[in-house]
């Protein structure tokens, strides 16, 4: 039997989405407390708290079709509230999430790993989200400035963040796959 056939079913679905509402709120708290440090024109550190822990959702938490609807969910409210253009998140979080699903296998849950996993998952994500940005005219920078000036900073602050939420998140996630 493989391992996925050896998982229990998964009952804590309603848990999960009051964590992602949470975390929504949190990293728009985060954001708009940090702001006047993380969001200077020299550079642009923005926390993808939400988007870390899909991540880690789809990591912990047994493989079902619901957190691919939830990512949905997440993130038509993350447009709508924060970023004011409608789509980009609801498009990539699912895809995030997809994708993490899919290596979910493959991805030992050690610290190490799971940090390098999120820096590749944000790197991916930043990249197509400017590549949206700039096919639908709403963003035009180049390259150099995305990285210099958002993708650097931001994956430094999102590191730090990933840092100090990793034990108990990844406890809360281990508690509830056992229930």
């Amino acid at each position: 039997m493989s391992n996925m056939e050896n998982e229990r079913p998964f009952t804590g679905h309603g848990w999960v989405a009051l964590l992602l509402f949470a975390a929504l709120l949190l990293e728009g708290a985060v954001a708009q407390w940090l702001g006047q440090w993380l969001m200077q024109p020299t550079f642009m550190a923005t926390p993808q708290l939400t988007l870390m822990l899909l991540i880690m959702l789809a990591i912990f938490v047994p493989a079902e079709r619901y957190l691919i609807y939830f990512a949905v969910v997440a993130g038509l409210l993350f447009d709508s509230f924060y970023t004011g253009m409608l789509g980009i998140n609801t498009l990539l979080w699912p895809l995030v999430v997809f994708l993490a699903d899919q290596l979910r296998p493959y991805i030992p849950r050690t610290p190490l790993y799971l940090g390098v996993t999120q820096i590749i998952f944000l790197t991916a994500y930043a990249a197509c989200d400017y590549l949206l940005n700039r096919f639908t005219g709403y963003g035009a920078v180049g390259w150099t400035n995305l990285i210099t000036v958002h993708l650097a900073p931001g994956l430094l602050v999102n590191i730090g963040l990933f840092a100090i939420c990793y034990l108990p998140l990844r406890r809360l996630l281990i508690n509830l796959n056992q229930r």
